[in-house]
Protein backbone atom coordinates (compact mmCIF):
# COMPACT_ATOMS: atom_id res chain seq x y z
CA UNK A 1 0.00 0.00 0.00
CA UNK A 2 2.79 2.52 0.68
CA UNK A 3 4.61 2.14 -2.71
CA UNK A 4 0.99 2.41 -4.29
CA UNK A 5 0.81 5.97 -2.34
CA UNK A 6 4.22 6.60 -3.04
CA UNK A 7 3.92 6.05 -6.92
CA UNK A 8 0.41 7.97 -7.48
CA UNK A 9 2.10 11.17 -5.40
CA UNK A 10 5.47 11.09 -7.91
CA UNK A 11 2.68 11.11 -10.57
CA UNK A 12 0.50 13.43 -9.24
CA UNK A 13 3.49 15.78 -8.86
CA UNK A 14 4.72 15.45 -12.27
CA UNK A 15 1.11 16.22 -13.62
CA UNK A 16 1.51 19.82 -11.89
CA UNK A 17 -1.30 18.65 -9.15
CA UNK A 18 0.57 17.54 -6.13
CA UNK A 19 -2.28 19.52 -3.57
CA UNK A 20 -4.65 16.64 -4.25
CA UNK A 21 -1.78 14.51 -2.99
CA UNK A 22 -3.05 13.70 0.40
CA UNK A 23 -7.16 13.18 -0.64
CA UNK A 24 -5.91 10.71 -3.50
CA UNK A 25 -3.69 8.55 -0.70
CA UNK A 26 -6.49 8.41 1.05
CA UNK A 27 -8.94 7.24 -1.91
CA UNK A 28 -6.74 4.82 -2.90
CA UNK A 29 -6.09 3.15 0.29
CA UNK A 30 -9.54 2.68 1.23
CA UNK A 31 -10.26 1.54 -2.29
CA UNK A 32 -7.65 -1.04 -2.50
CA UNK A 33 -8.78 -1.97 1.43
CA UNK A 34 -11.92 -2.88 0.26
CA UNK A 35 -11.19 -4.44 -2.51
CA UNK A 36 -8.43 -6.83 -0.77
CA UNK A 37 -10.97 -7.58 1.87
CA UNK A 38 -14.07 -8.16 0.16
CA UNK A 39 -13.02 -9.64 -3.57
CA UNK A 40 -13.29 -13.47 -3.96
CA UNK A 41 -8.98 -13.27 -5.02
CA UNK A 42 -5.91 -11.11 -4.19
CA UNK A 43 -5.49 -10.15 -7.65
CA UNK A 44 -5.78 -6.05 -7.49
CA UNK A 45 -5.11 -4.08 -10.18
CA UNK A 46 -4.84 -0.25 -9.84
CA UNK A 47 -4.67 2.97 -12.03
CA UNK A 48 -4.44 6.31 -11.43
CA UNK A 49 -4.65 9.01 -14.24
CA UNK A 50 -5.21 12.94 -14.55
CA UNK A 51 -7.04 14.63 -17.20
CA UNK A 52 -8.84 17.87 -18.08
CA UNK A 53 -9.08 19.00 -14.22
CA UNK A 54 -9.94 15.71 -12.69
CA UNK A 55 -7.89 12.69 -11.15
CA UNK A 56 -9.11 9.24 -11.48
CA UNK A 57 -8.23 6.44 -9.64
CA UNK A 58 -9.42 3.07 -10.34
CA UNK A 59 -9.17 -0.61 -8.55
CA UNK A 60 -10.16 -3.32 -9.88
CA UNK A 61 -10.26 -7.15 -8.35
CA UNK A 62 -12.57 -8.99 -10.54
CA UNK A 63 -15.00 -9.27 -8.20
CA UNK A 64 -18.74 -8.30 -9.87
CA UNK A 65 -21.21 -6.00 -7.30
CA UNK A 66 -21.45 -2.42 -6.33
CA UNK A 67 -19.33 -2.04 -2.90
CA UNK A 68 -21.89 -0.73 -0.47
CA UNK A 69 -21.84 2.58 1.51
CA UNK A 70 -22.20 1.31 5.37
CA UNK A 71 -23.46 4.20 8.30
CA UNK A 72 -21.56 2.27 10.97
CA UNK A 73 -22.54 2.92 14.47
CA UNK A 74 -19.76 5.00 16.44
CA UNK A 75 -18.86 1.58 18.44
CA UNK A 76 -17.86 0.14 15.24
CA UNK A 77 -14.48 -0.06 14.84
CA UNK A 78 -14.39 -1.06 10.46
CA UNK A 79 -16.83 -0.30 7.77
CA UNK A 80 -16.26 3.00 6.51
CA UNK A 81 -14.16 2.88 4.03
CA UNK A 82 -16.69 3.74 1.11
CA UNK A 83 -18.25 6.19 3.72
CA UNK A 84 -14.73 8.20 3.26
CA UNK A 85 -14.58 7.40 -0.30
CA UNK A 86 -18.37 9.73 -0.59
CA UNK A 87 -17.26 11.70 1.24
CA UNK A 88 -13.92 13.02 -0.51
CA UNK A 89 -14.61 12.21 -3.88
CA UNK A 90 -16.35 14.27 -6.51
CA UNK A 91 -17.63 11.48 -7.67
CA UNK A 92 -17.60 7.23 -7.73
CA UNK A 93 -19.17 4.16 -9.08
CA UNK A 94 -18.02 1.16 -10.75
CA UNK A 95 -17.95 -0.62 -14.32
CA UNK A 96 -20.65 -2.41 -15.86
CA UNK A 97 -19.64 -5.54 -14.27
CA UNK A 98 -18.73 -4.61 -11.21
CA UNK A 99 -15.51 -5.70 -11.37
CA UNK A 100 -13.48 -1.87 -10.73
CA UNK A 101 -14.67 0.98 -9.01
CA UNK A 102 -13.00 4.01 -9.69
CA UNK A 103 -13.29 7.57 -7.75
CA UNK A 104 -12.41 11.57 -9.02
CA UNK A 105 -11.24 14.02 -7.56
CA UNK A 106 -12.32 17.72 -9.06
CA UNK A 107 -8.80 19.67 -8.76
CA UNK A 108 -8.64 23.39 -7.91
CA UNK A 109 -8.07 25.67 -10.56
CA UNK A 110 -4.65 27.68 -9.87
CA UNK A 111 -5.73 31.39 -8.78
CA UNK A 112 -3.79 33.22 -11.70
CA UNK A 113 -2.97 37.06 -10.65
CA UNK A 114 -4.16 39.55 -13.33
CA UNK A 115 -2.52 42.53 -13.89
CA UNK A 116 -4.06 45.90 -13.58
CA UNK A 117 -4.22 49.47 -11.79
CA UNK A 118 -5.28 50.99 -8.40
CA UNK A 119 -6.62 53.98 -8.71
CA UNK A 120 -8.28 56.28 -6.40
CA UNK A 121 -9.20 59.92 -5.87
CA UNK A 122 -8.68 61.37 -2.05
CA UNK A 123 -8.41 64.19 0.03
CA UNK A 124 -5.29 65.86 1.06
CA UNK A 125 -6.03 64.64 4.31
CA UNK A 126 -6.09 60.97 3.17
CA UNK A 127 -9.72 60.60 3.37
CA UNK A 128 -10.73 58.37 0.15
CA UNK A 129 -13.85 60.03 -2.17
CA UNK A 130 -13.43 57.04 -5.25
CA UNK A 131 -11.71 54.21 -5.89
CA UNK A 132 -11.76 51.31 -8.42
CA UNK A 133 -9.61 48.13 -10.22
CA UNK A 134 -8.72 48.75 -13.82
CA UNK A 135 -7.28 46.96 -15.91
CA UNK A 136 -5.79 48.96 -18.52
CA UNK A 137 -3.51 52.45 -18.40
CA UNK A 138 -6.49 54.23 -21.17
CA UNK A 139 -9.35 53.18 -18.51
CA UNK A 140 -7.57 53.92 -15.46
CA UNK A 141 -7.01 57.79 -17.39
CA UNK A 142 -10.59 57.67 -18.50
CA UNK A 143 -11.67 56.98 -15.06
CA UNK A 144 -9.69 59.38 -13.34
CA UNK A 145 -11.49 61.97 -15.70
CA UNK A 146 -14.58 61.35 -15.29
CA UNK A 147 -14.48 61.29 -11.14
CA UNK A 148 -12.58 64.45 -11.55
CA UNK A 149 -15.82 65.95 -13.50
CA UNK A 150 -17.68 64.61 -10.48
CA UNK A 151 -15.55 66.45 -7.71
CA UNK A 152 -14.68 69.85 -9.95
CA UNK A 153 -18.85 69.84 -10.01
CA UNK A 154 -19.82 68.98 -6.71
CA UNK A 155 -17.21 71.58 -5.08
CA UNK A 156 -16.34 74.27 -6.53
CA UNK A 157 -17.65 76.37 -10.16
CA UNK A 158 -13.89 77.73 -9.90
CA UNK A 159 -12.36 74.21 -10.22
CA UNK A 160 -14.06 73.52 -13.42
CA UNK A 161 -11.81 75.61 -15.32
CA UNK A 162 -8.56 73.56 -14.30
CA UNK A 163 -10.06 70.45 -15.16
CA UNK A 164 -11.26 71.42 -18.38
CA UNK A 165 -7.55 72.52 -19.07
CA UNK A 166 -6.32 69.09 -17.30
CA UNK A 167 -8.94 67.33 -19.34
CA UNK A 168 -7.46 68.72 -22.94
CA UNK A 169 -3.73 67.98 -22.09
CA UNK A 170 -2.98 66.84 -18.40
CA UNK A 171 -3.06 62.77 -18.65
CA UNK A 172 -0.70 62.62 -21.65
CA UNK A 173 1.91 62.56 -18.98
CA UNK A 174 0.27 60.19 -16.34
CA UNK A 175 -1.02 57.60 -19.29
CA UNK A 176 2.87 57.29 -20.41
CA UNK A 177 3.37 57.13 -16.75
CA UNK A 178 1.13 54.14 -16.21
CA UNK A 179 2.21 52.61 -19.54
CA UNK A 180 5.48 52.30 -18.29
CA UNK A 181 4.48 50.43 -15.36
CA UNK A 182 4.93 53.44 -13.36
CA UNK A 183 2.58 55.01 -10.21
CA UNK A 184 1.46 58.59 -10.51
CA UNK A 185 0.22 61.51 -8.51
CA UNK A 186 -1.47 64.17 -9.57
CA UNK A 187 -1.99 66.74 -7.07
CA UNK A 188 -5.04 68.84 -7.34
CA UNK A 189 -5.61 72.73 -5.65
CA UNK A 190 -8.37 75.34 -6.54
CA UNK A 191 -8.71 77.97 -3.19
CA UNK A 192 -9.11 75.42 -0.05
CA UNK A 193 -9.98 72.08 -2.07
CA UNK A 194 -6.87 70.00 -2.36
CA UNK A 195 -7.25 66.75 -3.57
CA UNK A 196 -4.35 64.01 -5.29
CA UNK A 197 -5.04 61.53 -7.88
CA UNK A 198 -3.42 58.65 -7.66
CA UNK A 199 -2.45 55.17 -9.50
CA UNK A 200 -0.23 52.57 -9.43
CA UNK A 201 0.76 48.81 -11.09
CA UNK A 202 -0.60 45.95 -9.23
CA UNK A 203 -1.04 42.70 -9.49
CA UNK A 204 -4.88 41.88 -8.63
CA UNK A 205 -6.67 38.27 -7.20
CA UNK A 206 -9.84 37.17 -7.73
CA UNK A 207 -11.67 37.04 -4.46
CA UNK A 208 -14.81 35.36 -3.29
CA UNK A 209 -18.18 37.33 -3.80
CA UNK A 210 -19.13 39.36 -0.80
CA UNK A 211 -15.84 40.47 -0.23
CA UNK A 212 -15.89 44.76 0.54
CA UNK A 213 -12.74 44.34 -1.38
CA UNK A 214 -12.72 45.50 -5.41
CA UNK A 215 -11.73 43.01 -7.70
CA UNK A 216 -9.70 43.74 -11.38
CA UNK A 217 -12.67 44.57 -13.30
CA UNK A 218 -13.68 42.31 -16.63
CA UNK A 219 -12.49 44.16 -20.23
CA UNK A 220 -15.65 46.38 -21.35
CA UNK A 221 -16.53 48.02 -24.55
CA UNK A 222 -14.68 51.06 -24.86
CA UNK A 223 -16.90 54.58 -24.21
CA UNK A 224 -16.01 58.37 -24.14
Amino acid sequence: MRQLRRISAAHLRLWGVGSCIDTANLLISELVTNALRYGETEDVSFSVSYWRGEVRIEVADGTPGRPQVKRPTDDEESGRGMLIVEALAEDWGTSGDGTLTWCTIAVPQPVVPKSGFWCEWRQEDGKQLALAAIPTPERAIRWARIQMRVIASAINASLVGYVWDWLSDGWREPAEALKNGEEFTLPLSAGRYKFVWHARPVLFVPVVGGTPLPHLAEEEPEWD
